[in-house]
């Protein structure tokens, strides 16, 4: 009878103790619940192991990682198919107003800076390219830059991020020359790029400024960094951390990660982690410059030596 009594109370218990574990994977709290999170593919090592600590810190949370393009990214946050996104932009104006028009609220948190890299091929003849230069090869003129070659220009993905800035922002909103193409991501870049010395390549920096990372070591097996010089004959920069930080690298952009959910959900808790302290530190660790550094205080004995 004893022992009867004994796994009817320790039967109760299994069923309460799964009950609340049910309970508690579907609760929606900063900490745990379902969301998910779409990405822009450029960012995929960095948003990958932020989001695998997190993960590792609440058990509770069940992300979906989605790495796509900027634009999908966009439209999932807008039907709802995402709670949360990470592009290298904040929104526009005119996508703002869309939101609004649907009483649609989104919050915005700049994370960390990030550059646009331009990559060759190994046994490319040149190591650096003008703002000027690249101007020319986006618009086709791309006989230019290397004396009787055609060079050709690939980016990472047709919707990607590089392709709507360098659009914006070098050719003023003007069409690409025939000589530009794109791929379907980045893996595919470094191996076209790897393939053809006659080729440049458009990516996001954040896939090689972990020099430690293993899918970054191998990437650079293959193919080099230019660097970038805002003008003719002015001094070229690499896109590393210290030159970002700084801004002398002319090809600049963020990283934002951007919700419409409400306050207390795991959206709005994957926001606080990665605009935090331990998020921070990450994208420190990783070769980007964090949005914000925590202070370190150094206190200087200056009394005379004895």
């Amino acid at each position: 009878m004893l022992k009867k009594i004994i796994s009817c109370i320790f039967l109760s218990a299994l069923f309460i103790s799964c009950g609340l574990t049910d309970d508690i994977t579907k609760k929606d709290s900063p900490t745990t619940g379902k969301v998910n999170f779409y990405f822009d593919e450029g960012l995929t090592l960095h948003i990958q192991n932020q989001m695998s600590t997190f993960k590792t810190t609440y058990t509770y949370a069940d992300i979906n990682l989605v790495s796509t393009d900027e634009k999908t990214c966009i439209e999932a946050l807008f039907n709802d198919s995402a709670k949360v996104i990470g592009i290298s932009r904040m929104l526009s104006e005119d996508e703002i107003k869309k939101f609004k028009q649907k009483n649609i609220s989104v919050n915005t948190s700049l994370v960390a800076q990030d550059a646009i890299a331009i990559i060759v091929n190994t046994n490319f003849s040149d190591s650096t390219i003008s703002i000027q230069q690249l101007k020319q090869l986006l618009s086709g003129n791309d006989s230019n830059y290397v004396k009787d070659k055609h060079i050709h220009v690939v980016f990472d993905n047709q919707n990607s991020g590089s392709i709507r800035q360098l659009k914006d922002s070098i050719l003023e909103k003007n069409n690409f020359g025939k000589n530009c193409s794109a791929v379907k991501n980045t893996s595919e870049l470094i191996t076209s790029i790897s393939q053809n010395s006659l080729s440049i390549g458009i990516c996001d920096f954040a896939w090689l400024s972990d020099k430690d990372d293993i899918t970054t070591k191998a990437f650079l097996k293959t193919v080099k960094i230019l660097a970038v010089s805002k003008k003719d004959f002015e001094k070229a920069y690499m896109p590393d951390q210290s030159n970002i930080a700084t801004h002398d690298y002319p090809l600049l952009r963020n990283i934002c990660i951007i919700r419409r959910s409400s306050e207390f959900t795991l959206g709005k808790g994957i926001e606080t982690f990665i605009a935090g302290p331990v998020g921070q530190m990450m994208f420190l660790k990783q070769g980007l410059p964090p949005n914000r550094q925590e202070e370190r205080l150094i206190e200087i004995d200056m009394s005379p030596l004895k």
